[in-house]
């Protein structure tokens, strides 16, 4: 039982790694095998956390910095360009199979049914337009305050088009400033978003999977612009949201390590909306320099530190590691549906 066994030779070596390839991808996390911080984890450390890592995929923690499930301010808003940016995206679909931007008038949110119908969002009736703008959108999901006289949702960059961070920002403010009962922008339910969607991680997966249809069928030179920036909203949604949640995990982590294990930090740049600099605990680095410092069991410290921080009481750090899961799985799928289109 070579699984089990601290003294491994080069056989047993090579097949607790392939057992454990084989374990991750059975569950879709293939990519984990690919960080830096597996490789040099000992095999016999790592074949008794496998089981762990099955049961809560904790490790995803390192495969995209380190993201919070709880939506906020500036990180809450860019989602809703996110699903704006798949909303334009799914109008290049005949009606019939157009699913992004209907919302349940009577939705049953404990049995996953709408009692009521499904709507499509309206623009104003004086608008001439079939589809609605982004304002429009906000209000179709609820909780929107009113726009004062002067103010616009939507930042444009220099060409005219829609700037995902600008307009996040001036989503954040229109809400933070008003009397809006939603001024931390919580996510929003998912049935007022998409037809037939009830929980945040299957909508994250079902926009995804519409927009990679989408590419197949309708793409041209004059409009793949759509899919590029659908891309880079959601490559800024993952570094907010690290954002938001580096704070709680650094006080985490000096809390169980103390002095024992010195932190490094990997820098997330500037915040956008309040300018200061952002930061999360890079943990590649700091088994690195553990190793190097001669730090004993550090690595598997620090995994079981991850599942301790992301298994325990905290119901929002144990949502953390579905959702980063589902977006880590939205990008490396789109890369893949779209190379074989």
């Amino acid at each position: 039982m070579c699984w089990f066994n601290f003294v491994i030779d080069s056989s047993c070596k090579a097949r607790i790694y392939e057992r454990t390839r084989s374990s991750l991808s059975s569950i879709g996390l293939s990519e984990i095998w690919e960080l830096p911080l597996l490789t040099f984890v000992d095999p016999s450390a790592l074949s008794h956390l496998v089981a762990t890592i099955m049961r809560i995929s904790l490790v995803l923690s390192l495969s995209y910095l380190s993201v919070a499930v709880w939506a906020g301010g500036y990180q809450g808003c860019l989602e809703r360009v996110w699903l704006f940016q798949a909303y334009e995206i799914d109008a290049l679909n005949p009606l019939a199979d157009q699913t992004i931007g209907f919302k349940c008038t009577k939705a049953d949110e404990k049995k996953k049914e709408c009692t009521g119908v499904w709507t499509a969002c309206r623009p104003g009736a004086t608008t001439g337009r079939t589809r609605c703008d982004f304002g429009e959108l906000m209000k179709h999901l609820g909780k929107a305050p009113t726009v004062k006289k002067g103010d616009a949702w939507v930042g444009l960059d220099d060409k005219g088009n829609l700037d995902s961070e600008k307009t996040a920002k001036n989503c954040y403010r229109i809400f933070s400033t008003s009397d809006a009962r939603n001024k931390n922008v919580k996510n929003f339910p998912p049935y007022t978003a998409m037809r037939d969607t009830w929980e945040y991680n299957e909508y994250i997966m079902k926009i995804s999977t519409k927009v990679n249809d989408a590419y197949r069928t309708h793409k041209t030179e004059a409009n793949k612009h759509l899919w590029e920036r659908f891309d880079d909203t959601r490559a800024k949604i993952s570094v907010a949201r690290a954002a938001d949640h580096g704070p709680y995990l650094i006080e985490a982590a000096k809390d169980k390590f103390g002095p024992d294990l010195p932190l490094s930090r990997q820098d997330l740049g500037i915040n956008p909306v309040t300018g200061m600099p952002q930061e999360t605990v890079d943990w590649k680095m700091t088994a690195l320099q553990a190793k190097v410092k001669g730090i004993r069991n550090a690595n598997t410290d620090i995994l079981r530190f991850l599942q301790d921080f992301y298994s325990g009481s905290d119901k929002h750090a144990r949502d953390h590691a579905q959702v980063i899961r589902s977006y880590k799985r939205v990008a490396d799928r789109s890369q893949s549906c779209r190379r074989r289109s």
